[in-house]
């Protein structure tokens, strides 16, 4: 990776060093810095607010985001938005606890914050050669011996169905459960059969009726088939692994509430993976909607 793709720890001290620069920053992406009365804002001291140096009129940039009412100092959040940036695998809030000084409930919490402002969902189709498969994730029951408690032991699992664009976008979320009927709804929302060059899947039926009009194209899986040709479904098994290791690793357990946070965060990484750079612009973006 080129140097001028990377962001380190240098570049975010030089850019997000001070609390000031922080809120000049985030003002500067939601406000402008001239007044209607034609005056122009200036940064109060000590106070996170601005104020017009003619009307007097002020401004608090920080209301309305995730940092409104925190009193944690703003260079600590973009510290951690910086450590999420770079955490391919995930960062614990216990990690973010160590490493900030700050109670654990301060450090889960700003790391929710984070990954909740990335669930919002592109209304793009994916195009070209694209990947669909489901995943199932945690539940504490085992199958047991000769899967006898197969049937409880899958109930207590969570259903995931995602989408990849090879070399493109990926797209993944938590499903109440793996019914054709719920399949075909995400296969609808993402893939559109006449931009799609083919459909990737394995040999489950469910995609029988749900995937008519597309150019379908499958492996099959239960006869030991996972490549034929260039058709496969290995891209999206690839970060069902990631996810699942990493979820192992670095997060121990996370409960169904909140996997699709998770899953989220994981699914911004894969889309944002070839600069690091661009990712945490593209993250700090997220967390400030533009309203300027």
């Amino acid at each position: 990776m080129a140097r001028a793709d990377k962001y380190t720890i240098r570049d975010l001290k030089r850019d997000f060093g001070t609390e000031a620069r922080c809120l000049e920053f985030i003002f500067d992406t939601l406000h402008s810095r001239k007044c209607s009365c034609g005056g122009a804002y200036v940064l109060i001291k000590g106070r996170r607010q601005f104020q017009c140096s003619k009307c007097r009129f002020q401004i608090a940039p920080t209301a309305g985001t995730i940092f409104h009412k925190s009193p944690t100092p703003l260079n600590l959040w973009f510290y951690t938005i910086f450590i999420f940036s770079n955490a391919k695998s995930g960062v614990s809030a216990k990690e973010v606890e160590r490493q900030l000084g700050t109670t654990y409930k301060t450090a889960w919490r700003m790391l929710y914050l984070i990954r909740k402002s990335l669930a919002k969902k592109s209304e793009d189709y994916l195009t070209g050669d694209v990947e669909m498969d489901e995943t199932y994730m945690g539940g504490r029951k085992r199958a047991g011996t000769y899967n006898i408690n197969r049937k409880q032991a899958m109930e207590n699992k969570s259903v995931v169905i995602g989408a990849v664009e090879r070399g493109g976008e990926l797209r993944a979320e938590v499903s109440k459960n793996d019914r054709a009927k719920t399949i075909g709804s995400f296969l609808d929302r993402n893939v559109n059969p006449i931009t799609s060059r083919r459909l990737i899947t394995d040999e489950s039926n469910r995609y029988d009726k749900v995937a008519v009009g597309y150019n379908r194209h499958t492996v099959q899986h239960n006869l030991k088939e996972f490549v034929k040709g260039d058709v496969h479904v290995n891209t999206l098994e690839s970060f069902w692994s990631h996810v699942k290791r990493s979820t192992k690793g670095t997060h121990k357990v996370i409960s169904k509430k909140y996997l699709q946070t998770y899953l989220d965060g994981f699914v911004f990484h894969y889309n944002n993976r070839h600069n690091d750079r661009e990712r945490f612009s593209h993250l700090v973006g997220a967390l400030l909607p533009v309203s300027k």
